[in-house]
């Protein structure tokens, strides 16, 4: 069990609140409970652009109820403990599990209601993949594309002879660290400019744009994985300049407006104005679901074809093991990731009996599949960031148990 009370319900109570529940955006990430309110609460602090699809036909999701609370499931350390514990253990706010496509098992905690847009955070990249994925598809795009020759401005960077596909497998040969709690590195820089951490007196201003412009290269691309949150925001900006489209809107029109939502929808701004293409998609947890049940069945819903399906097979077949084994060389425990690997932003784990890929988010989001069973778990969490690691690999494994047993 995580021990730690992320619902503390000392935030934002009372008309006014007192100033000392009050949350600013620049400190939601310095307290769980602060954080854990922010991740249901995120357009009352943040600036955001609407992604939903008011006007379209609202698809049910078909449900099929089992009584699940009690099943068994594994730990990262090799303990069973039964899914309600798990979820409690993890600092979930919610999961639902779908079994070739009906929901078979729904809960919340927390606080949190069906209808309550939580942050994906870089589960959002898992939906920037499927909007490359439409772009290629129509011919606007090409994953061997260099970057640089779609967005000049990014020529004497790191970027300026990387392609798409460098952007898409987070191998790009860049000098970035992507550690949010260090101040002096580059993904808490990313961070300050688009709010969610204090600035620092020496800070420079400028946007995550002006960033992405001054990278330097480091390396070969293409040689080793490397996560950088800001190669997806740099292929949001080749994805606007090729269409002339706000993300906001290139995620609606290829992506979510064929999903048959029902809730609303948002992804938040930086200073500038730009989406957060690399984590700041907010939605339900039902239309997250739906979002993995359309890549369940081979990237088609409601009898159109969303992304793809040679875009998954792909993603499910082609990732570089070697480069995401050079990086896992340097992890805590680089053998739990064997036969792994990242691919068009999402990770992907090969076991003996089946072909897992997610998109997987800071602090607990999730959004699992298994294709071959139509098995699907989405999740959202608010898990305090110094057991991330330690309750992401245990909820990993409960969705590697989960997809076992209900196959």
């Amino acid at each position: 069990m995580s021990g730690v009370d992320v619902a503390d319900d000392r935030v934002m109570r009372g008309f006014p609140p007192p100033p000392e529940q009050r949350v600013r955006l620049e400190e939601v990430y310095s307290e769980p409970r602060l954080t854990h309110w922010y991740m249901q609460h995120v357009r009352e602090v943040s600036g955001t652009a609407d992604v939903s699809s008011r006007h379209a036909r609202v698809v049910p999701l078909l449900e099929e109820p089992m009584d699940l609370d009690g099943v068994k499931v594994g730990r990262a350390d090799g303990e069973k403990w039964n899914l309600d514990d798990m979820l409690r253990g993890v600092c979930a706010d919610g999961i639902i599990i779908l079994r070739r496509g009906r929901m078979v098992y729904e809960r919340y905690l927390h606080g949190m209601k069906p209808d309550t847009p939580h942050l994906y955070q870089s589960v959002t990249k898992a939906l920037a993949s499927c909007v490359a994925a439409d772009l290629v598809e129509v011919g606007s795009l090409r994953v061997d594309d260099r970057v640089a020759a779609i967005v000049p401005e990014l020529a004497d960077s790191a970027y300026g002879d990387a392609t798409i596909r460098h952007l898409l497998d987070m191998s790009v040969g860049i000098r970035y660290e992507d550690e949010l709690d260090k101040p002096e590195y580059d993904g808490a820089r990313l961070c300050r400019l688009e709010g969610v951490q204090p600035k620092l007196a020496d800070d420079e201003p400028g946007s995550a744009y002006d960033l992405a412009t001054q990278t330097q290269k480091e390396g070969e691309h293409g040689a080793v994985f490397h996560y950088v949150s800001l190669n997806t925001f740099v292929l949001g900006w080749v994805m606007e300049r090729v269409t002339g489209t706000s993300v906001p809107d290139l995620i609606r029109t290829h992506v979510w407006s064929k999903l048959g939502t029902e809730h609303d929808a948002y992804i938040t701004l930086d200073g500038a104005g730009s989406a957060q293409l690399e984590g700041g998609f907010c939605s339900s947890l039902r239309d997250m679901a739906r979002f993995g049940l359309m890549l369940s069945q081979g990237g088609q819903y409601d009898g159109q074809q969303v992304v793809p399906a040679w875009w998954l097979e792909d993603v499910k077949h082609n990732g570089d093991k070697a480069a995401f084994a050079a990086a896992a060389e340097s992890w805590d425990d680089p053998r739990s990731y064997d036969g792994c690997s990242y691919r068009s932003c999402f990770w992907v784990c090969e076991s003996d009996d089946h072909i897992a890929f997610s998109g997987v988010g800071w602090l607990g989001q999730r959004v699992y599949v298994v294709q071959e069973t139509g098995i699907v778990v989405a999740m959202f969490s608010s898990r305090p960031q110094q057991l991330e690691d330690e309750l992401g690999a245990h909820a990993f494994q409960a969705c590697e148990d989960l997809a076992r047993l209900l196959a």
